[in-house]
């Protein structure tokens, strides 16, 4: 009877309404259980008995059971109805309280009792749905009456209290039935509404869940993409610090700008990777009062220092950003070393032009006078070395050397103007720095005999890239100046001392003369200015000693056309020391070149025209481009109409020009030569032209596939420059 209704039906219960058929259908099964044998041996012995009423009754019973149990055997989909079912287990249970009354009421004369008002109530509840009423009522219709007929016990008719007996327990055992399921339905009801809430909270949070999922992934989407830009952002450097100041993030254009890896950055502070020691305390403070009080830090132009101490110019800005781990704060660094670098070069043009617009006049009457003037020199010399052959008197002698020596002082003179108003390009060529000073050294001995003289030569000092004429000038005025400055020194001495620092070759020469005062000398590298004859106001040359203003002057203009640097240090009555710093032009890369511009450079196997007069120049340049790791195949050209000609045969990728050419035929020529043929060929120009840099500036922005080198230039910048030029020319196409 209870087949079927096993652990997994209950499992399976998916809400409250299913729960109530399935109790029902139990109910139903313990009705036929209990009243099939009940109703058939009542309706036999009613037959027997001739209570043909009475039997009709419970055959009517019998056949509404047995209706009801073969509905629940058949498939689902054929079965009557949750609420079929219902109204025939009532009209079963109205027939049953009736059979009962009937029984024990018209069997023994109990017609007249009171709880036949009983049927009418149950009547009612029945048709009004009243579940819990019909129950009480039915419980009531079985117990009320055997209060009123308490002699039930002493009937002396057995079969009817067999009767009373079976029909009082069927009537329990169904009430009972009924209402323990009823219970057990309404606290499973319960658990399965609890259930269902559960499930329904359940998926709520899965839906919940998977919408956080989905924004979280759309955030790290996002932070993979901006990290993906960032990192990609070549020219702006991005780092990422903690409240600790510790470096969390780094992209690759910091990696450029200030040399440490990634790896070497992470877990670092600002302070010790980036920040001069000048600033530490500064900065410190800025980024406390920003996480503290929330003032943020000024968007502003500061100089930081790469990883070998460089300084690095840089426009900051500072973003911060707020995480469940504390704020963390990201600087975004602008490079200004190339606008830096413009500036610079654009106020130097201009102080430049100044110069030359100020001694435009001088130069021109220079040039004018120079070859007379020394025509008219060279004969009062002459005359001058004759006459003192052939002189015996000693007055007359005197005043032919005296004569002699301002000849050689206005040939020195004439020479300095010369060189100062001229705009000469040096013609650069390798040689020994101590050779060039040994020249000098023996040109001035006689000046020299009275000096002690000490050199300090450390090994290891390279060939220097230079003009030897500009370098040899320099030497004779600086050690002429020493000499002038040792003139009222009871012991003099003049140290020179040769070493490489750094890159650069450097070249000191000190005396213990008179010194310089300190109000002069911001002045001694201007024009015409000098401290000896008329304008010793302290007395610290010996009487004769005169200057021409232009020496220092020169000097420190050739040590610019070299890309180098003098410095002085003087303490009046002591002495002076005078430091030229000469940049080292290698003669080919070396190892650690190589792997920088292996890593740097994306252009190789390149056809380029070189067009240089210098022959050491042309060397190296073609040294560096045609081996590792450039491979470039390379014609060199030593004038102008060799580049053209070269230029008509051939395709190349990229042309290095020089601006200053023998002959006819310039730089500019070839590049408008070149031009007409081809509007987009890269041209790296390479010169220290004075004219050239004031004009390749407006030439720059007209024409964006050339660049400029200054002369002499560090060798993996002018690959650098090549390659920058193939790329740039890539990008605009």
């Amino acid at each position: 009877m209870l087949k079927g209704f096993s652990k997994k039906n209950f499992s399976d219960l998916r809400n409250y309404s299913e729960y109530q058929v399935l109790s029902q259908k139990i109910f139903i099964r313990v009705l036929t259980i209990i009243g099939l044998p009940i109703f058939i041996i009542f309706g036999i012995q009613d037959l027997y008995q001739s209570q043909y009423f009475s039997a009709g009754i419970a055959l009517i019973m019998f056949l509404t059971l047995c209706f009801l149990i073969f509905d629940l055997n058949r498939k689902p989909e054929v079965q009557r109805s949750y609420s079929s079912q219902k109204i025939i287990i009532r009209f079963l249970l109205i027939i049953f309280i009736f059979y009962f009354l009937y029984v024990i009421g018209f069997e023994k004369s109990l017609s007249k009792a009171p709880w036949f008002l009983i049927f009418p109530v149950l009547i009612f509840s029945i048709a009004n749905n009243k579940e819990t009423l019909v129950w009480i009522f039915c419980i009531a219709a079985i117990l009320v009456p055997l209060l009123f007929h308490a002699n039930l016990d002493s009937s002396p008719d057995e079969i009817f209290r067999l009767k009373v007996r079976l029909l009082i327990i069927f009537g329990v055992l169904t009430s009972v039935t009924f209402i323990t399921t009823a219970i057990i339905r309404s606290v499973i009801g319960n658990l399965i509404d609890s259930k269902k809430e559960i499930h329904n909270t359940n998926l709520r949070l899965n839906n919940e869940i998977k919408e956080r999922n989905k924004a979280e992934e759309q955030i790290q989407a996002s932070e993979k993409k901006f990290r993906e830009i960032i990192e990609d952002v070549s020219g702006i450097s991005i780092q990422g610090y903690d409240e600790q100041r510790k470096v969390i993030f780094w992209n690759q254009a910091s990696e450029k700008l200030y040399g440490y890896t990634e790896q070497e950055a992470l877990g670092k502070k600002i302070d010790d990777l980036i920040v001069p020691s000048g600033m530490r305390e500064q900065i410190q403070g800025l980024i406390q009062k920003w996480i503290e009080y929330g003032e943020k830090i000024p968007a502003k132009e500061v100089e930081l220092i790469d990883k070998n101490g460089n300084i690095v110019p840089v426009f900051s800005s500072h973003v911060m950003h707020e995480t469940p781990q504390g704020k963390e704060r990201f600087c975004i660094d602008i490079d200004l070393t190339e606008l830096k670098l413009a500036q610079e070069e654009k106020i130097k043009a201009q102080q430049i032009a100044g110069e030359h617009e100020k001694l435009a006049l001088v130069g021109q009457i220079a040039g004018k006078m120079a070859h007379d003037f020394n025509n008219i020199l060279g004969i009062i010399m002459g005359n001058t070395e004759l006459s003192l052959l052939d002189c015996k008197d000693a007055e007359t002698r005197k005043t032919l050397e005296l004569i002699f020596e301002q000849t050689l002082r206005g040939k020195n003179l004439t020479r300095n103007l010369v060189a100062f108003a001229k705009d000469q390009e040096p013609r650069r060529e390798f040689f020994r720095i101590y050779d060039k000073i040994d020249l000098v050294l023996s040109l001035l001995k006689i000046d020299l005999k009275e000096i002690e003289l000490i050199k300090e030569d450390k090994p290891g000092v390279p060939d220097l890239l230079a003009d030897p004429g500009m370098i040899e000038h320099a030497l004779v005025n600086l050690v002429q100046n020493s000499i002038h400055a040792l003139s009222m020194v009871d012991q003099p001495r003049i140290i020179i001392r040769t070493y490489c620092l750094r890159n650069n070759i450097c070249l000191e020469i000190e005396d213990n003369g008179c010194g310089i005062p300190k109000e002069h000398l911001e002045k001694i590298y201007e024009p015409s200015f000098t401290l000896k004859g008329s304008c010793d106001v302290t007395g610290s040359y010996k009487t004769g000693i005169k200057g021409t203003g232009y020496g220092m002057s020169n000097i420190k203009k050739y040590i610019k056309q070299h890309k180098g640097s003098i410095f002085v240090e003087s303490v009046f009555g002591s002495g002076t020391k005078f430091t030229i710093n000469l940049p080292v032009i290698k003669k080919e890369l070396t190892n650690e070149e190589k792997t920088q511009i292996q890593k740097k450079i994306t252009h190789f196997e390149k056809y380029i025209l070189l067009v240089e007069d210098e022959t050491a120049i042309s060397d190296i340049q073609y040294r560096i481009l045609t081996q590792e790791p450039c491979n470039h195949k390379v014609d060199i050209a030593q004038n102008g109409q060799i580049a053209m000609d070269l230029f008509k045969r051939n395709e190349y990728d990229v042309v290095s020009l020089d601006y200053v050419l023998p002959g006819k035929i310039n730089g500019m020529d070839v590049y408008h030569h070149i031009r007409k043929a081809d509007k987009t060929l890269p041209i790296l120009f390479v010169s220290g032209n004075i004219n050239f840099l004031e004009s390749i500036k407006e030439l720059k922005q007209k024409d964006p596939y050339i660049d400029h080198q200054s002369k002499p230039c560090q060798n993996k910048n002018y690959v650098y420059s090549i390659n920058r030029l193939l790329k740039r020319k890539l990008t605009i196409s």
